[in-house]
């Protein structure tokens, strides 16, 4: 990956009285280890045998050289930290939920800080859903591996696999909840998107949920 870009100008939520500020990375710098080459010879090895390897790849690679990140921001949705570093994630994610139910993920962890590492997520979902599904997904975050941990609520939305004969194909608007302000309203801070690619069984054809998790993150390389 050498170039990202996020057009948010059209996402409207919540006011933002900041109205954002566009965020430009630096030049792409070269990172290297002993490490990172080991774990980087590891998984061009597995990616011929199984495609996830190829993924986990371009996980490690952000965090070996940095992309050009561009966010163009909404003017009217608070944005995370004013920081340019891009996290991205890849990793398992399955939900059993009947209106309401868990998810759990995990997986592996790259950023332009130039961390890499593992993380898990737990989570509770409640909204339109029927069923239980397990696959893959893609998660980017807006900022450093600080960012990328700790509590989310996501609001998602998926089709299938009624539509794709049983395959599901979702994403997510993930936001940081802020302390509780006037009247115990609690402000929402954009963070990220992901998508995910899951297979399993649902009494409905699509599916839109909130969902309350909490990320932990444990770095293996600095």
């Amino acid at each position: 990956m050498k170039n990202f870009t996020l057009d948010l100008s059209q996402l409207t939520v919540v006011p933002d009285a900041s109205k954002g500020g566009r965020a430009v990375a630096g030049p792409r710098t070269p990172r290297s280890s002993t490490d990172r080459d080991v774990i980087e010879t590891a998984l061009e090895f597995g990616k011929p045998f199984n495609p996830t390897f190829g993924a986990a790849l371009e996980v490690l690679q952000i965090s070996k050289t940095s992309p050009t990140v561009k966010v163009v921001p909404s003017p009217t949705v608070a944005m995370t930290s004013k920081s340019s570093d891009l996290t991205l994630g890849i990793g398992l994610t399955g939900t059993a939920a009947m209106v309401a139910g868990i998810n759990l993920s995990g997986g592996l962890y790259g950023s332009t800080t130039p961390e890499f590492g593992i993380f898990g997520t737990a989570g509770f979902v409640v909204g339109i859903v029927s069923g239980a599904s397990g696959g893959v997904e893609l998660t980017f975050v807006f900022g450093t591996p600080r960012d990328f941990s700790g509590p989310f609520v996501s609001f998602q939305a998926s089709v299938g696999p009624k539509v794709f004969a049983g395959a599901s194909v979702g994403a997510s608007l993930l936001f940081s909840p802020g302390p509780p302000g006037p009247g115990g309203r609690v402000p929402l801070t954009f963070m990220g998107i992901a998508f995910n690619l899951t297979g399993g069984v649902s009494a409905l054809p699509f599916s839109i949920s909130v969902e309350w998790s909490f990320t932990t993150t444990i770095p293996l390389l600095k």
